[in-house]
This record gives structure tokens, C-alpha cells and sequence, in this order.
């Protein structure tokens, strides 16, 4: 039984050796992929998976960190960078580009799309987890993400992040094994798990065994979709493939190697030990790779190939590092020479037809296919095994071949089979020749440099012209000979000396003016007719016209030209240029002015080029110093170059005097006190040397592109704050710009330093200016106004005294002499009288008072415009007073039509003690003024007590009727009298518009309570006064007649006297009981007198009389010690009832106010006031 599986894996060898031998019908030999490993910066040279990002880096899952390549080198993540476990064995993305990482330790962490955060799901606290190393991820199109494990089975993680563990099942229906190394997804959306048992399909909640899907209960050691979305699966056995939806293997494509992945323009990778090739999907075309095996190290193992977008292939699953071929390996393939003894001289390529080449060395003429390689027909010429002299071959027109090997030139026709010989030159090495060689068909001639001759040959053989070196201009060294010639016969040659050409009239080549005295290694002549000669510094053109001196034209360094002596040259089709030099093959593009260098990182074999480079169709095919042969493709070259990406790598500043690094996102996020912006750009070309430059600008602020060179780093000491833009562009190794690429740069605002903010701070101080000038205009407006009202109120108010004091004179002199009718006429209707003649008096007494009454109201108006209201405060009645307020208001609405509604007076009895006559007239004028400015109808007047019974409220509510409503301030102004008069007695007056479009004015009259009036007290009647002896004092006669008459009309003694002497003459005899003084007195006036009395003690009774009303004119009665005051015109009962009140017996006249009862003093109006 233990011979059994060693029979079966040798037969398996076997078979898998036939099939390599179907595969590779071409002998070519296999590419050398770059070995890249710590050295190179790899953290470690386990590598177990690698994945591509949305951006264009590759992801690394090593055993001692995660690292990512961006071209030029890593970047490693650990442990100490936020990594759960450093040995990291999986990786996947999902469609946001975050970054999924299972460990060695059985940690599931998800790295964020800018790289910057890192979150934890599954680890050792999960139990179900423990330490089971994660094998596979695969995120699903829902959100979920299903992660296999080495021993704990499968998982899965859901958007909620409830995970769920699945097992092998008892009866065989779940899990084949709970060794899970393999997770794909396919678009329909199942899952693909590749297990210790077999495969596996989780589809509709549920497992389909592997007996279900025809697969191998053996181990899955490979699984993954190409990019037809087939699914290539891979066990002991061998690989299968799937055409999705389907579950069978499709018959005819189980191959015995181990399928490695898919390649993105098609075709898969395969391997076997160190053998690792690439087929295309119908296993006709085929790239072979051959890993050396490293000294003391056992064969490499390849477990993964990845291709990237830039089409380069890494190749991992051994413990040696990566391998990497170069984006270009499908376009180069090498030929190996034909066996046969090793040549110790140098051979040579040349074009033949049917875009073939031939091949000449160590005897050997050989035809070569760019695709097929060498055929099995050979040819050989005569050579000296002994010499070390270049072969040289070329084909002329006629098809016929021309080798030379020094000493002798061989004409070989394919065609016909037939041969020729010639020696050239002497048989040994002689002084003055060199190894090198050059042979040319030009037109019917071929033209031959070597063996120290020169020589022009016809078709036939038949020399036509020879001549040594020296004759013919040559200088025999190491340089290499280069021959061209153009389709005219023009022939150049170049070498040590530079580049020369054939003149005939010298039978020598002299040297091209203009050209340099530099070694020319290649010459090639365009289809446009430029000659181009490459030398160690640069590529030069030339073209001559006849007549015309040489135009030439130059590339070098500064276009990319790799300062290399070139091997060979020549032309492609699409009019570019190729050479091969020490350092790799490089293509000029002559429109563009641009060279691109291809290397190893290309995917160029490792090899060194000989002399020569020719076209064979559309391919190109180098010499290497071997015998091997180089094809490569140049349009598949050209056309396999995929625009790398340009991305901003990193970005760092220095925040509160750290350095930090930030997530390269864009926008870019940047604080104001952000200092020491360092931004980094990469051009994800896959290659070292893949860029060449980079330049950065400032979008608006750099005048022109600042380089970087190779470094890509742009810094700025700091921004200011606002929105930026950075353009960015990288040269790659074409010399060709990229396309521009930019990031916004968001500097946040610090405070003050947000434009919004300075337009607020100008708006606010552009409002306050605006307030101020507003404020500033309006104080003046109000000064101007508040001077103009001044000196207005101040005309107003000279005016107002002006017109009272007229009115006050114009009452004095109309008082006096209405003293005399009043009087007279009353003591008329003292007398008995016929009806007729009492009826007249009456008439002029009533004329008499009308005339009073109108001369006490201008009076009282002109007072009352100038500011100056006389209270007399005495206690009065409130249910009379309001009687009379009722009648007089009564009367002023009656020639309007407004009804009048009284409402109920106060309880009876109440009494108050203030001015009544004036707050009278308040009422009067507010109910007359409020019902002519609204229009009122009906005017209803209220009475109540102010609270605590302090004073009065008056209330007058004003119905409108149909006229439009005034605006307050009007009405207000039109009570301008009413203010004054309640502000006189410290009240005031309040309206305001009621909802219901009534009219309010509401007076609160302050009062106080007289305790001395009762509610039920009378006046004193006439008759209880006794006869008294009065001296009257009255300068005027007729006021003296008119007085004295009616004192005496009522039993008094009267003594007149004229004026104060006389007075006091008269009171020096006793008698005298009452004094009546006239103020106007000639000489020493009534006041003078009235102090003199009071000063020499004399304490009678004195009662003033007077026609003037001026308004202090009560104060200075008082201080001069009156006891009394009547105004003049006088009347026989306003005279006995002021008589009647000082003469009351009981009165104390010693005590101050003279018997003035309650502080009133009494007037003419028959009250106190």
C-alpha cells in the first residue's frame, strides 16, 4: 500500500510533462521575473497575499506587518501603527475601499478608505474565533463580510455586526471542513469556499456539498474567476473551470497544473514547482517564467500570481519574497541560439523577407520567425574558427545572402542552393585592421567594411572599387563600423571619428559637416528621410538636400535619451525609434521629442545586447552576445502602457508644535494654526525610476509651476485661511506630463479671520457708523428742534405773559368802573322803583356781569396759555360740585348734538378739599375737547374715588359716530389746556383708543379731606352780622360812593378815607372795627400801608380791595398780613359775605391768616377761592 501514492504522483509527473510539451511547442526560453524581498524593503519575506486598492496601491499580507507599495517603496504597518497582530495572512477590500485584514491570531480588522483608522471585530475574545489564524476574506454585495479560519470554520459578519459561525454538520449537509483557505464570490451571489474537504457553494442560506458540484473531496489549494467571470478552482489533481451559473466543470479545460490567477487582457497563470507560465484562454499562446532557485535554497513555490493595473505580475507563496515581471512581459520573447559549438566570435542580424530575419554566428546561417523562432533549415559559410572578427550577414534584393568572417566574404542564394566565396584582405590579423565589421546592400551593390578593406561589390561578386582603411577614411579601433545608405546610393559610415559619408570624386568617406568627432554606435535611415546617428550623448538627425547645407537636429538627456553608446537602431512602423544600449531599449518619439527607457521592471529579460537591432515585420529583434535573440512588439509595448496613477501619497503638518499626519482625502481638512503643510505626490507606475518629475501650483497664487523634482514634495510654511486649489502633475519616464490632477485644499477660519465673519465685523461697523451719523443727525434735528421749540415756547410764553398781563391791565381799568354800575344798579333795585325802571337796572346789571364774566375768562384763558394757574384750595361739597360740572358741560354740548349720560355721583355726604372751580373746568374742557375731536354722539361722564381715597377719578367715554377716527397724538395735542390744569393740581390725564372704538380720557385729580366742612354746614346768613364801624380805604370816588352805599345800606358806619395819610389819621381815633383797603392808592400804595398797620400792632380786621388779578397777588396780600380779599367790581352780598366771615365773634384775629377759615381766603364769587 505505501508504493501507491508513489506510483500515482509519478505518473502524475509524467503526464504533466507531456502536457508542458504540448504547451510550449516554440523553443523559447523562459522570462526572469525581479525577485523583490526584505532587502527591498518587504517586512518580511513570507508573503501570503497581495491586493490592489481603488487608488492604485498594492497591499501586502506578510508575516510581520501589512505593507503597501507605491512604486518606489513601502510603507509598513505594525502592531505600534494600530495593527491587532503582525503576522498578517489575509486581505481583502469591499466597495468603499476599506481595507480588510485577518491576522495570524484570528483578528478581523477593517483599515478605513483614508487609512487612517483601524476597527476590530473577531479576535481571541471571541470565543468561537479563538487563535485561529484567518485565512480568507470575501466582503459581499449586502455589506457582509465572510472570513474562513484554519481550524474554527467559517464566519460571518453582517452590516450589524453580528457574527455567525458555521461548522461542519453531522449528518454532511453544512461545512466539508472547518479548514476554510479559499473565499470567492461570484455575481450571482453565491459563495465559492475552497476547504480542507473539497469546494463548497453557500447559496439561499444554505451549503452544496462538493458531491453536488462534481468536485474533489480533496483539499482546494486554488480558487478565484478569470475575467470572463469563469471559475477556476484547483486541487492535488489539478484545475477545473466553471461557466457560472452553472455548477459542472466544463469538459475539456482540466488542466494538471496548479492554476496560479487570471490575467487582465485574458489568459491564465499556471505553475509547477519553479515552472510558472502564462496561456491564454484556448491554450495556443503561451509565456513562460523561470524563478532561479537562490544559493542553498530549495525550488520556489508559487501560491498566487496577481496582475495589477499597470499589468505588471507578482508572484507569491513561497518564503523567498515577491516576484515581479514588468508590464510588458507579453511583448517580449526570447529565442535561444541553435546549438552547435561555441562561437568565439560575434555574430549579427539582418532582415530578410516575409518579415523574417536571418542570423549569422560561428558558422551558422540560420532564419528566424519573431514568433516561431528559429526554423530547422541551416546554412554555413566559410569562416577561421581562429579569428575573433565580427560575422556580419545581409540580404541583398534579390534575396540573396552576403555573410562575411574575416577573411572571407561568403554569397549564399537560398533559393537556388548555391554558394560563394572570396577572401577579403589578408588570411591572418594584420596591422591596421580591426575585429569589427559592417556589411551593406545598397541598391544592386553590397558594400563591405572589415578585414581592414573596404570594398564595393556588384550582385555577382565582381568588385568594383577597394581600398585599405587609411585610403578610404576609416580608422581601424574597438569602435564598431555602422553602414547606411539612402535609396539614391548615398552611403555613410559610422565610427570612432564620428559619422562620415561616401564622396566618389575621392573614393573615400570624409567626414559629414556639422556632425560631432563622437563614436557613432548605430545608424538608422527614416522612411522621412532623416539620417539618424546615436552616439554615447545623444541622438543626432541629419538631412541634405542638394545645393543645400546639412539640416541637423539633436535629442539627449533632455529628452529622456539615456546617455548609453547604442548597439543597434531602428524604425517601427508608427515612425518612433528603438535602440538597444547597456541599460535596456529605449523608444524615441522624433514628434514628441520624448525617450522612454525599458528595463527589467519592464518586463525586459536580463540579457546583454550585441551589435544590431532589426525590424522584422512588426517586430524588432536584438542580438544579446550569447546567440540568444530578443523579440519584442513594439505596438503591444506602446499599446500595453496604462496611464499610471497620480495620487498625494502623504500629507504632514505640524499642529500645536507636533508633527501629524493627515488622511489624503479631498478636500483636504486643514486647521488655521496647521504650520509646515508638507504634501508628498507619487506616480503609481509600478517602477522606481517611473517618473522623472514632479511640478505643483498654487491656483491663483503661484505665477508658474514650482518643480519638485523626483522627490514629489511640496511645502508651504502655512496657508491662509479660504478654499485652495493644488494642480499636481508627475513626468514619467516618456518625458510626457500627466494629465493634471488637483486637490482642494479647506483651511478653516480661525475667529475674525472668516470672510463672513469680516463682512459681519464691516456690516456691524458700517451700521453703527451709519447709527451713529443717523443718531448723530437725529440729536442735532432734535437740538434744532428743541432750540426752535424753545425759542418758540419762550415767544409763546413772553406772548402768553404778554397777554396776560394785557388782559390782567384791561381788567383793572374795566373792573374800576364796572365797581360803579354794578354797585349803582343794585342800590337802585334797593330802592322802590316802577316796574319799567327796575326792569331797565336789571337789564344793566346783567349787561354788567356778562361783561365780568367775559373779562374773568380771557383772564383765565391767557393764564391758563401761559402756564400759570391760581389754585384756591377749599373744601367744597362733591354731590353739588358734581351738579354743577353736569350743567356746565351740559351747556357746552349742547349746540353739538351729543347726548350726555351722567353716571351715579358718589355716597352722599362726600366732601373733598381742593380747587373746585378749576377741576370744574378740566372736566368741562376734556369732555368738550374729546367729543369735538371724535365726532362723539353720546359722552358719558364717571366719578370714583382714587385708591385710598386720595383724589378723584373723572372718567369720560367718548361714542364717535360716523366721522373717521383721529390719531391720538391729535387728540392729545387738542388737549394741551386739560394737561396744564390737572399737572397744576399734581394729577394727570390719560386717553387711549378702546377696542370697541370708543374714546377714554381718564383725570386722577389728587385731593385731601376737609375735616372742618361738614357734609350738612351752611354759610352764615346775612343777618346774623352786627352793624360794624368800616374805614374805607378807595381812592376813586365813585367806587368810595358806590362801597359806601352799601355798607350803609346795611347799617354800617363807613369813614372814607382817600388815601393812606388819612387812614391813619382816622385810626388814631378808636371806633374803627373793620378796614377795607384799595391796593392802587396815591402816595403810600394799599401793601405799604397794610405792613405799616401790621408792624405798629394793629390787629382790626382788614379786608383787601382790588381790581388787579395778578396771579402772586394772593401771596403778597397774605404776607402783608390781610385777612381777606375782594376783587373789584363789587356787589353788596359778596361784600357782607366776606364782611360776615372776618367778622365772626369767635374768631381768633391774633392767630396767623387773620381768621382765614381752612386756609382759603375769602373772594367775589361767593365761595371760597
Amino acid at each position: 500500500m505505501s508504493g501507491t501514492p508513489h506510483r500515482g504522483c509519478r505518473w502524475g509527473r509524467w503526464g504533466l510533462l507531456v502536457w508542458l510539451l504540448q504547451a510550449f511547442p516554440v523553443l523559447a526560453l523562459p522570462s526572469h521575473g525581479i525577485r523583490m524581498t526584505t532587502v527591498d524593503g518587504l517586512p518580511s519575506n513570507v508573503v501570503h497575499q497581495i491586493v490592489e486598492d481603488r487608488k492604485g496601491y498594492l497591499w501586502f499580507a506578510t508575516g510581520d506587518g501589512l505593507a503597501r507599495y507605491d512604486g518606489s517603496g513601502f510603507r509598513i504597518w505594525r502592531m505600534e501603527h494600530g495593527l491587532a497582530d503582525n503576522v498578517v495572512r489575509s486581505l481583502a477590500l469591499d466597495a468603499r475601499d476599506q481595507l480588510w485584514i485577518g491576522t495570524g491570531n484570528g483578528y478581523l480588522q477593517r483599515l478605513s478608505a483614508d487609512r487612517q483608522q483601524f476597527a476590530r471585530w473577531a479576535g481571541p475574545a471571541v470565543p468561537t474565533v479563538a487563535a485561529s489564524p484567518i485565512l480568507a476574506i470575501q466582503p459581499m454585495d449586502d455589506g457582509s463580510v465572510w472570513f474562513g479560519t484554519r481550524d474554527a470554520g467559517l464566519f460571518r459578519l453582517d452590516r450589524d455586526h453580528f457574527l455567525r459561525q458555521h461548522l461542519p454538520a453531522a449528518g454532511g449537509g453544512g461545512l466539508p471542513s472547518a479548514r476554510v483557505e479559499r473565499l470567492v464570490s461570484d455575481p450571482h451571489g453565491g459563495l465559492w469556499i475552497g476547504s480542507a474537504a473539497g469546494l463548497a457553494r453557500w447559496q439561499h442560506d444554505r451549503f452544496q456539498a462538493p458531491a453536488m458540484l462534481g468536485a474533489s473531496p480533496r483539499p482546494v489549494t486554488a480558487l478565484g474567476l478569470d475575467s470572463q467571470g469563469r471559475l477556476h478552482s484547483s486541487t492535488g489533481e489539478g484545475s477545473r473551470v466553471r461557466q457560472l451559473p452553472s455548477l459542472q466543470p466544463v469538459s475539456g479545460h482540466r488542466t494538471p497544473a496548479r492554476w496560479l490567477g487570471a490575467a487582465r487582457r485574458g489568459g491564465d497563470w499556471f505553475g509547477d514547482g519553479d515552472q510558472v507560465w502564462w496561456q491564454d484562454q484556448h491554450g495556443r499562446n503561451h509565456h513562460a517564467l523561470q524563478l532561479p532557485r537562490p544559493h542553498g535554497r530549495e525550488v520556489s513555490r508559487i501560491g498566487q500570481a496577481f496582475e495589477d493595473r499597470q499589468g505588471r505580475v507578482w508572484l507569491s507563496g513561497s518564503r523567498q519574497g515577491v516576484w515581479r515581471l514588468g508590464a510588458q512581459w507579453r511583448h517580449f520573447e526570447r529565442f535561444a541560439a541553435p546549438a552547435g559549438p561555441i562561437a568565439g566570435a560575434a555574430g549579427s542580424l539582418a532582415p530578410a523577407a516575409d518579415a523574417h530575419a536571418w542570423w549569422a554566428r560561428g558558422g551558422t546561417l540560420a532564419r528566424l520567425s519573431p514568433e516561431q523562432g528559429f526554423s530547422p533549415a541551416r546554412w554555413s559559410y566559410a569562416q577561421d574558427p581562429a579569428r575573433a572578427d565580427r560575422h556580419v550577414v545581409v540580404e541583398d534584393p534579390q534575396g540573396v545572402v552576403w555573410v562575411f568572417a574575416a577573411p572571407w566574404l561568403t554569397r549564399i542564394d537560398p533559393l537556388r542552393r548555391r554558394r560563394q566565396r572570396w577572401q577579403v584582405g589578408a588570411a591572418s590579423v594584420s596591422p591596421g585592421t580591426s575585429p569589427q565589421a559592417a556589411l551593406l546592400a545598397c541598391g544592386d551593390h553590397v558594400w563591405l567594411a572589415g578585414n581592414g578593406r573596404v570594398e564595393q561589390r556588384a550582385g555577382d561578386g565582381r568588385v568594383l572599387a577597394s581600398a585599405a582603411y587609411a585610403a578610404a577614411g576609416l580608422r581601424p579601433g574597438v569602435a564598431e563600423f555602422a553602414l547606411q545608405c539612402s535609396p539614391g546610393g548615398e552611403v555613410w559610415l559610422g565610427d570612432g571619428e564620428g559619422l562620415k559619408q561616401w564622396h566618389v570624386a575621392a573614393s573615400r568617406f570624409l567626414p559629414v559637416p556639422g556632425s560631432g568627432r563622437r563614436e557613432i554606435g548605430a545608424l538608422h535611415l527614416a522612411s522621412d528621410g532623416w539620417l539618424w546617428a546615436a552616439d554615447a550623448e545623444g541622438w543626432s538627425a541629419y538631412q541634405h538636400a542638394p545645393g543645400r547645407p546639412p539640416h541637423s537636429q539633436r535629442v539627449d538627456a533632455a529628452q529622456g535619451v539615456p546617455a548609453a553608446l547604442p548597439r543597434g537602431l531602428s524604425g517601427a512602423p508608427d515612425g518612433a525609434l528603438w535602440a538597444t544600449t547597456a541599460r535596456g531599449v529605449v523608444r524615441l518619439a522624433p514628434e514628441r521629442g520624448s525617450a522612454r527607457l525599458y528595463t527589467a521592471d519592464d518586463g525586459l529579460p536580463l540579457m546583454v545586447f550585441d551589435t544590431g537591432l532589426v525590424a522584422a515585420g512588426a517586430h524588432l529583434l536584438a542580438l544579446e552576445a550569447n546567440g540568444d535573440v530578443l523579440a519584442l512588439h513594439p505596438a503591444g509595448m506602446v499599446d500595453a502602457t496604462t496611464p499610471a496613477s497620480l495620487v498625494i501619497d502623504r500629507v504632514k503638518v505640524r499642529r500645536q508644535r507636533r508633527w501629524v499626519e493627515l488622511p489624503s482625502t479631498d478636500p483636504l481638512q486643514l486647521n488655521a494654526d496647521d504650520r509646515d503643510i508638507q504634501l508628498s505626490a507619487r506616480l503609481l507606475s509600478g517602477r522606481p525610476d517611473g517618473v522623472s518629475g514632479y511640478r505643483f501650483r498654487l491656483r491663483g497664487e503661484d505665477p508658474e509651476w514650482v518643480r519638485a523634482g523626483r522627490r514629489g514634495a511640496r511645502g508651504f510654511p502655512r496657508l491662509p485661511a479660504g478654499e485652495h486649489v493644488l494642480e499636481f502633475q508627475a513626468r514619467d519616464v516618456d518625458g510626457q506630463w500627466s494629465a493634471l490632477q488637483q486637490v482642494h485644499l479647506h483651511v478653516a477660519y480661525n475667529g475674525w479671520a472668516h470672510p463672513g465673519a469680516w463682512a459681519l465685523l464691516w456690516l456691524l461697523a458700517a451700521s453703527a457708523g451709519t447709527l451713529l451719523v443717523w443718531t448723530l443727525r437725529q440729536r442735532r434735528q432734535r437740538a434744532l428742534a428743541w432750540r426752535a421749540a424753545t425759542r418758540r415756547q419762550a415767544r409763546a410764553e413772553q406772548a402768553a405773559q404778554a397777554k396776560a398781563r394785557y388782559m390782567a391791565t384791561l381788567g383793572h381799568e374795566v373792573r374800576t368802573p364796572l365797581t360803579g354800575v354794578l354797585g349803582m344798579s343794585e342800590l337802585l333795585l334797593a330802592t322802590p322803583l316802577p316796574a319799567g325802571a327796575r326792569e331797565q337796572v336789571l337789564h344793566i346789571q346783567q349787561g354788567g356781569r356778562a361783561l365780568l364774566q367775559v373779562v374773568d375768562e380771557a383772564l383765565e384763558m391767557a393764564r391758563l396759555q401761559a402756564g400759570k394757574v391760581m389754585l384756591h384750595p377749599r373744601g367744597f361739597a362733591i354731590g353739588p360740585w358734581w351738579d354743577e360740572v353736569h350743567a356746565a358741560v351740559a351747556g357746552g354740548l349742547e349746540a353739538g348734538g351729543c347726548r350726555l349720560v351722567l353716571a351715579p355721583p358718589l355716597q352722599p355726604g362726600a366732601s373733598a378739599v381742593g380747587d373746585p372751580d378749576r377741576l370744574r373746568q378740566a372736566v368741562e374742557l376734556l369732555a368738550c375737547g374729546l367729543a369735538e375731536q371724535t365726532g362723539a354722539v353720546r359722552l358719558t361722564l364717571r366719578i370714583a374715588w382714587r385708591p385710598g381715597c386720595s383724589g378723584l377719578l373723572l372718567d369720560v367715554l367718548a361714542e364717535p359716530g360716523a366721522c373717521p377716527s383721529p390719531a391720538p397724538l391729535q387728540v392729545r395735542e387738542a388737549l394741551a389746556d386739560v394737561d396744564v390744569l390737572i399737572g397744576a393740581m399734581h394729577g394727570h390725564l390719560r386717553v387711549s383708543r378702546l377696542p370697541d372704538h370708543r374714546w377714554q380720557g381718564t383725570l386722577s385729580a389728587p385731593l385731601e379731606g376737609c375735616q372742618a366742612i361738614g357734609p350738612h354746614a351752611t354759610a352764615p346768613q346775612g343777618d346774623a352780622l352786627d352793624a360794624l364801624q368800616v374805614m374805607l380805604v378807595e381812592d376813586d370816588p365813585l367806587v368810595a360812593e358806590v362801597v359806601g352805599a352799601l355798607l350803609r345800606l346795611r347799617g354800617h358806619t363807613v369813614v372814607h378815607a382817600a388815601h393812606a395819610l388819612a387812614a391813619l389819621t382816622a385810626l388814631a381815633r378808636p371806633g374803627t372795627q373793620l378796614m377795607l383797603l384799595d391796593l392802587d392808592l396815591p402816595g403810600m400804595d394799599g401793601l405799604s400801608l397794610l405792613r405799616l398797620l401790621r408792624q405798629q400792632g394793629k390787629r382790626l380786621p382788614i379786608l383787601v380791595l382790588t381790581a388787579r388779578r395778578e396771579l402772586d397777588l394772593e401771596l403778597q396780600v397774605i404776607a402783608a398780613g390781610a385777612d381777606g380779599l375782594v376783587h373789584k367790581p363789587l356787589q353788596g352780598d359778596a361784600l357782607h359775605t366776606a364782611m360776615q366771615r372776618l367778622a365772626l365773634p369767635r374768631v381768633d384775629r391774633a392767630g396767623a391768616g387773620n381768621g382765614l377759615l381752612c386756609g382759603a381766603l375769602p373772594d367775589d364769587r361767593g365761595g371760597q377761592g
